[in-house]
C-alpha cells in the first residue's frame, strides 16, 4: 500500500518524548481493535475526506521545520506502507527526528526503516489477537520486540487496557515477551468514538484493575508505569 495521503496534527507536546512535534496519521491498518479511537483510518473504504496529499504534508513540514524537533508517524499502522522510508528520509533531510508508532506485525519493514524512536503497541497475549481480527502472529511480535530491544534505538512499549482484551492471564503471558524491555506503559481504555460502537459507552477499567496489571509487570522485573 503506497502512502499517498495522511492526516496531520500540527503541534503536540505529548507524543514525542522531549520534543515539540507534528503528527502524521497514516491511513490503513491490519488490525481491527474494537476500542480504536481513529476508526476512520482503519478501513480503506471509509477513509475520511480531510486527509492531505502527502506532498502537502511535505510542504507543511518544510515550513514548520524551524519550530519543531520531530515528527511522529502513527496510524492506522504506518508500516502497512511499503514506501514509509521515503517519508522518513524526507523528514530527516529537514534535520528533524522521527518517531514511529507500530503494532509490531511487520518486523521485516521495522528493521528496514531508519527511525529515531520506536513505540510498539503490544495489544494482548499473542494467542488472543483473534479478538483484534488477526491470528497466527506470535513469531512476528516476538521478532519485532527482540529487534526493538536490541536495536539501540530509544523505544517504549505500550498497551491499551480494555478488560475484555487484556485479562490477568493475558498480562502474565505478555510479561514473558517483554521481560527484557526497558519501558512499558499501560493506558486504560477510554470511551468515546470507537471502531466498535459497542465500546463507545463502555467504562474504563478500574484503578484497582490497572494497578493489578501494573503489579504483574513490575513483579516480572519490567520498568512499567501507568499513563
Amino acid at each position: 500500500m503506497a502512502l499517498t495521503e495522511a492526516g496531520l496534527l500540527k503541534t503536540t507536546l505529548l507524543d514525542y518524548p522531549g520534543e515539540v512535534a507534528s503528527v502524521v496519521f497514516t491511513p490503513g491498518c491490519n488490525l481491527r481493535c474494537p476500542y480504536c479511537h481513529n476508526p476512520g483510518l482503519v478501513d480503506p473504504q471509509n477513509f475520511p475526506a480531510d486527509l492531505f496529499p502527502i506532498e502537502e504534508i511535505r510542504s507543511f513540514l518544510r515550513k514548520r521545520a524551524s519550530l519543531i524537533g520531530g515528527v511522529v508517524i502513527t496510524g492506522g499502522e504506518p508500516l502497512i506502507h511499503e514506501d514509509l522510508q521515503t517519508l522518513i528520509d524526507f523528514i530527516h533531510s529537514l534535520d528533524l527526528k522521527v518517531k514511529v508508532d507500530t503494532n509490531g506485525l511487520y518486523p521485516e519493514r521495522l528493521k528496514e526503516i531508519n527511525a529515531d524512536y520506536i513505540a510498539m503497541d503490544l495489544k494482548t497475549s499473542p494467542e488472543h489477537y483473534y479478538r483484534l481480527g488477526l491470528q497466527g502472529n506470535k513469531n512476528r511480535l516476538k521478532e519485532s520486540i527482540e529487534y526493538i530491544i536490541g536495536s539501540g534505538i530509544p523505544y517504549e512499549f505500550r498497551t491499551t487496557v480494555a478488560e475484555e482484551i487484556v485479562s490477568i492471564e493475558d498480562m502474565k503471558k505478555m510479561t514473558v515477551l517483554l521481560k527484557d524491555a526497558e519501558q512499558w506503559f499501560l493506558t486504560p481504555f477510554k470511551p468515546g468514538e470507537t471502531l466498535d460502537p459497542s465500546y463507545a459507552g463502555k467504562k474504563s477499567p478500574s484503578s484497582f484493575y490497572m494497578e493489578e496489571l501494573l503489579s504483574i509487570a513490575r513483579d516480572a522485573g519490567i520498568n512499567s508505569s501507568l499513563r
